[in-house]
């Protein structure tokens, strides 16, 4: 994500005249922890309302500085802080807060010039990363960014807490620190289809600090920057409560169709002796009832004697 506009002498787009001096300046304002300070410097490139400075404190983007030249004297607002890559580390961009001042001699460009219509696309473009800084840290998605190589670059606090780990602890770390042993292997596969398909979806089992395991429903896509490596988005929900449920429901279903399959039942009119209790088959034939149960249900037979029967048993001399 982009850390905002920098000026025309870093971009390379000429918006307004500006030119390379060596003034003594001095800056006057709070450094990064706050510290006041007061500092004797020189310019390293000038324009109506803007400069470029080095050999300040460590300073914080958006603070305001007041410098002077001379007689002279304006606010400035620090628009950039240079970085290592750019090739302006330890410089600075600051731009003028009281139009109409010239302090460097460079008249300030007129109302309705291109230098308006930057400004105004430079405010829309904070406002745009403001609101996406407010959803990345707010929401309750799982949200981070990852090199082409799988090593994590941005965890949001939703993520970190679902982990169990600080939203910065993980950055720099690779992917597979996050996975599950029995699905690490699968990484580079799915690092390939990033780089080829430019998206990927799908679940990913993750371990957390704590050790327990949990499921992912991920959705990522592949984004390109002019002059930046490119860098994977992505969003997951946790459903592994859902993908619990879903076992549970999966295995009772097995369960009730195996019982099913096993169940005989016994229907319709059974044709049945009044006498002998023999039961009349579908071939004409007549069986005794116990095998006819038995070879049309699950149902088997223990032999007993009723109270009824052991008197009449006993009369006919059975004991």
């Amino acid at each position: 994500m982009s850390t905002g506009a920098k000026p025309a002498w870093v971009k390379g787009v000429r918006r307004e005249a500006r030119a390379a001096g060596c003034k003594p300046v001095t800056v006057l304002g709070k450094d990064a922890l706050g510290n006041p300070f007061s500092q004797n410097t020189f310019t390293v490139e000038i324009s109506a309302s803007g400069v470029r400075l080095q050999g300040l404190p460590r300073l914080a983007r958006d603070s305001i500085l007041l410098l002077e030249c001379g007689e002279k004297r304006a606010r400035y607002r620090v628009v950039w802080i240079g970085e290592k890559e750019g090739g302006v580390e330890e410089q600075v961009g600051l731009e003028c807060l009281e139009p109409g001042k010239a302090i460097f001699g460079m008249d300030p460009p007129a109302p309705g010039s291109f230098y308006d219509e930057y400004k105004r696309v430079e405010a829309e473009l904070h406002r745009s990363e403001d609101r996406y800084k407010r959803l990345f840290e707010n929401s309750l998605g799982l949200i981070c960014t990852h090199d082409i190589d799988g090593v994590l670059l941005s965890l949001n606090p939703a993520a970190a807490i679902a982990l169990g780990y600080e939203p910065d602890l993980g950055v720099g770390t690779s992917l597979a620190a996050f996975l599950a042993p029995s699905v690490r292997g699968r990484l580079p596969e799915y690092l390939r289809r990033m780089r080829e398909r430019g998206h990927d979806s799908g679940y990913m089992l993750i371990v957390a600090s704590n050790r327990t395991k949990r499921v992912w429903l991920y959705r990522n896509f592949l984004v390109r920057e002019d002059g930046r490596p490119p860098y994977v988005v992505g969003h997951a929900m946790d459903v592994t409560e859902q993908k619990k449920v879903e076992y549970q429901l999966e295995s009772t279903l097995k369960e009730l169709q195996s019982a099913l399959a096993e169940v005989k039942t016994l229907k319709g009119l059974l044709p049945i002796c009044a006498w002998c209790k023999k039961i009349r088959t579908e071939a004409g034939d007549w069986i005794e009832l116990e095998s006819y149960i038995t070879a049309h249900s699950d149902a088997h037979f223990s032999h007993g004697v009723c109270s009824d029967c052991i008197p009449k048993i006993r009369a006919q001399g059975g004991g």
